[in-house]
């Protein structure tokens, strides 16, 4: 009986110690800081040349560059292209493009006449969550639509304004 009685004794013993028993050790943490997102305007977005009739219409520029219109607007030469940015970051990274929320205004040089740009679009597309900067660099070409009232509202002259982009790591 006092064998059992000195084994029970030294087994909760071993017991107690082992719940007592305590390591310490080091462990690795990491962080990375990466290089800053930035873009560059590359080249403007431009319209080109049009006229406008009786009622106006729209001037649909795409992110390719092609352009179009549609109502009682008719296109003429001159120089058109879409919005140009080269976005530059840590390469392979991914980012987002976030597009103006609303319409942007060019304002006519000479009077307070305005147009309205909006139907933005970009390529590669926003909200594609998963636009990689090959080698730290991606080309974002951005399109839109200008709203173009008749020639009473929109008196030929130049149009100038901005718009505002959002660029971002995912």
């Amino acid at each position: 009986m006092m064998t059992r009685i000195t084994t029970a004794v030294a087994l909760f013993l071993l017991l107690s110690l082992a719940g007592r028993s305590q390591v310490s050790l080091t462990a690795q943490a990491y962080a990375e800081v990466m290089e800053a997102l930035s873009a560059t305007e590359t080249s403007q977005m431009n319209f080109g040349r049009f006229s406008t009739l009786m009622n106006g219409g729209q001037v649909i520029l795409s992110p390719s560059g092609e352009r179009s219109s549609q109502g009682s607007v008719m296109l003429n030469g001159g120089f058109a292209q879409p919005g140009i940015f080269t976005v530059t970051g840590a390469p392979d990274a991914s980012f987002t493009i976030q597009l103006p929320q609303g319409p942007a205004l060019l304002m006519h040089q000479g009077s307070n006449k305005i147009m309205t740009v909006d139907g933005w679009a970009s390529d590669p597309p926003a909200g594609n969550g998963n636009i990689i900067l090959q080698q730290g660099q991606e080309t974002v070409s951005i399109g839109a639509t200008l709203q173009v009232g008749p020639i009473e509202d929109n008196p030929v002259g130049m149009y100038t304004g901005s718009f505002s982009l959002t660029f971002a790591y995912n």
